[in-house]
């Protein structure tokens, strides 16, 4: 992207605008390990996708596992 006669303030902000859409399209993903049964002991946070039920899980806050429905 040219910066042609433009404010050095300018300059910097675009700089960082497109440091940081750099960092969003490289960064590391995400992804739930793949398993084919559900885990005996979950810990809050842990998330999974059951190969075998073809469904993803996720323990929330409380405890409670909880089904991710993709509607």
């Amino acid at each position: 992207m040219p910066y042609i006669n433009q404010p050095i303030d300018l300059h910097r902000m675009f700089s960082d605008i497109n440091n940081r859409l750099n960092k969003l399209e490289t960064a590391v993903r995400f992804t739930f390990p793949n398993v084919i049964s559900d885990p005996t002991y979950p810990r809050i946070g842990d998330a999974w996708l059951n190969t075998t039920t073809n469904q993803a899980k996720i323990v929330d806050a409380n405890g409670t596992i909880r089904i991710l429905n993709w509607t």
